[in-house]
């Protein structure tokens, strides 16, 4: 029988892992050939492991790594519609991806003119799709996650959600960015709700991925990880010895058909809290220190 040793790769969504306010941890088998394979084929299979669904055909993980790397409680959820003077037809993604494109030049715009840093952003858009039946799903909307940087506004951004006439779109609404107790995972789920519609992921330059340092193959053998994933699945004193400066969020678990065990552990920065605690920390690149 060949050799399996178990996998230790950790996703930091930050800096480092001693200053990162979000951290993912998948522990699971690999086989000898994997764990003798180059630096950079590793570094590929922990991309590929962010990217890839871990409950639905969906990169909902990689999405949430890319929200907790770049952005902060002091950032904006926002939400775009269409009325029905502006709602393209069905079909007509070329036309919502263009209204999009159209919105972000007239933020950028804004900005310049008001002497304000460009924000950083991450949407999908959700498309109104038609079936082999000619039965249609859904209604074009965009949901974005744009940066809040110093002068501008909620306000701002919903007021700038208008056609080339200056006419409101739709309703657009903008809201805090919320971190605690899994809202990031929950806006991100949501986006991804409506399983007929096509929907697509956009972003701007100069987001930061996450990092995937080098695994450890040493660390764990199947019996520590089988007691890990099952004994101490919510003992949070447990996990946070494993990885000091973390507070657990939570364990997911599950046993492929080959019988090997794939744990994903989430964690946050022990320090970190959300804006109503009061706790503030820094932010980079010049935006907005907490």
């Amino acid at each position: 029988m060949s050799a399996i040793y178990y996998r230790e790769q950790k996703h930091i969504c930050g800096k480092d892992y001693d200053t990162a306010p979000y951290m993912e941890v998948d522990l699971y088998a690999v086989s000898a050939k994997k764990h003798r394979a180059s630096r950079r084929a590793k570094r590929k299979e922990a991309t590929s492991l962010a990217m890839q669904t871990y409950n639905d055909n969906r990169a909902k993980r990689y999405c949430v790594q890319l929200v907790n790397a770049n952005f902060t409680e002091q950032d904006y959820a926002l939400t775009a519609t269409y009325d029905d003077d502006h709602l393209p037809a069905p079909g007509d993604t070329e036309r919502v991806d263009r209204d999009w494109t159209a919105y972000m030049r007239r933020v950028y715009r804004w900005c310049d003119k008001h002497g304000v840093e460009r924000p950083l952003w991450l949407m999908a858009t959700e498309y109104t799709t038609t079936d082999e039946t000619g039965a249609t799903y859904g209604r074009h909307h965009h949901h974005a996650i744009i940066q809040h940087t110093d002068g501008l506004s909620r306000d701002t951004l919903e007021e700038l959600w208008r056609d080339t006439a200056g006419k409101t779109m739709g309703l657009c609404r903008c809201e805090r960015l919320h971190f605690d107790h899994g809202s990031v995972e929950g806006l991100v789920q949501y986006i991804n709700k409506n399983k007929r519609c096509a929907r697509r992921w956009r972003q701007s330059r100069g987001l930061e991925k996450p990092k995937t340092p080098p695994p450890n193959d040493s660390k764990w053998s199947r019996k520590k990880l089988e007691e890990a994933s099952t004994l101490y699945i919510d003992d949070r004193e447990f996990w946070e010895r494993k990885y000091p400066g973390y507070t657990l969020n939570r364990v997911e678990t599950k046993v492929s058909n080959t019988g090997h065990r794939h744990t994903l552990v989430i964690l946050r920065r022990a320090e970190f809290k959300t804006a109503a605690d009061g706790a503030y920390r820094g932010r980079k690149n010049g935006r907005m220190n907490r």
